[in-house]
């Protein structure tokens, strides 16, 4: 490695942008590189974010030697191809959730990963905050007991446009797969483990796609999971763990959480406050940098076990959705 870690970018949209401010914070982080489909799109970000060398598609950033690692942040159905292409040309990737469209693909891209003993990461960012290494620990202590319910809500409501990202089919558009995946994922970082039951049903709009899912999780000995997304749909983001004795509260913004309510045994809640760096991004950049340096190829808090776990999840669920998309 390079004193500083290189950063290549595939995208140029939101989420892109967002990633660019959290690696900004980051002084062992540059970024060196950027590709969009057109070059005016490229040209527009790298001016933005200073960044030297610029490209159509994924597969010219691959080639670029001034790369360390890639970030990619297109729409989900581009998610296998553009991570096996910078896997093609050796970089390390962390690639934007959902990991892919389906279980199918994530086994493709993982597999040439491990093949190739690269680094691989879906970049759930959720995992990476200060919050969530709180609650693991509290959890995985014994502090509120057994876990018996995890409950998680993230639905949104944005003006209706059916070619946009969010409801478009062909953009792999639908509430499970940009929101319900964190629900999912805060599900199994809690539980370790894949549920045994699923209950599920959603609302499909005229699109084609889901505008609002419930869904219900069953584990071996009784615990469950209560989780409910949308896109059409306003709801406070809000989870909870509940065990045997106590409890774990986020009460606003789960997914990047910066306060938590504790409560064990006989004591009061406690509220637990954490300092945010950056935009929040900065934490999944800085432990992928980590493992990099320390030449890991699977970060232990987001591994590829877990991804897989998700995807199927998801699988399963969209299933008894009937919910095909044209991709596939």
């Amino acid at each position: 490695m390079t004193e500083k870690i290189r950063w290549g970018i595939v995208g140029t949209g939101r989420i892109a942008h967002l990633f660019a401010q959290g690696l900004s914070v980051l002084p062992d982080a540059q970024i060196t590189a950027v590709a969009s489909r057109t070059k005016e799109a490229a040209d527009k970000f790298a001016a933005e974010f200073n960044v030297p060398n610029r490209h159509i598609g994924s597969e010219a950033l691959a080639g670029d030697k001034d790369v360390d690692v890639v970030y990619i942040a297109t729409p989900h159905p581009m998610h296998k191809d553009d991570t096996i292409n910078c896997l093609k040309g050796g970089k390390a990737v962390l690639c934007e959730k959902p990991f892919a469209m389906n279980s199918s693909e994530v086994r493709a891209m993982i597999e040439y990963a491990k093949k190739n003993k690269l680094f691989l990461m879906e970049a759930m960012w959720m995992y990476f905050f200060p919050a969530m290494a709180k609650i693991r620990e509290i959890v995985a202590a014994g502090d509120i007991g057994e876990v018996r319910l995890v409950q998680a809500n993230f639905c949104f409501r944005r003006e209706w446009d059916p070619k946009s990202r969010l409801l478009n089919p062909q953009l792999g558009g639908g509430a499970l797969l940009d929101v319900g995946v964190y629900d999912i994922a805060f599900a199994q970082m809690i539980y370790v483990k894949e549920p045994m039951r699923i209950s599920s049903m959603a609302h499909i709009g005229k699109t084609g796609v889901d505008e609002q899912g419930s869904m219900i999780f069953g584990y071996e000995d009784g615990a469950m999971a209560v989780l409910t997304c949308a896109v059409q749909t306003e709801t406070l983001f809000e989870s909870a763990i509940y065990g045997t004795d106590g409890y774990i509260k986020i009460p606003h913004m789960f997914f990047q959480p910066d306060k938590i309510i504790v409560k064990t045994g006989q004591e009061q809640e406690k509220e637990i406050k954490f300092k945010r760096l950056g935009n929040g991004y900065s934490y999944e950049a800085a432990e992928v940098m980590r493992c990099l340096r320390d030449g890991e190829v699977e970060c232990p808090i987001m591994p590829l076990d877990a991804s897989i776990a998700i995807m199927k999840t998801m699988d399963k669920i969209r299933q008894q959705w009937n919910l095909v998309y044209p991709m596939e």
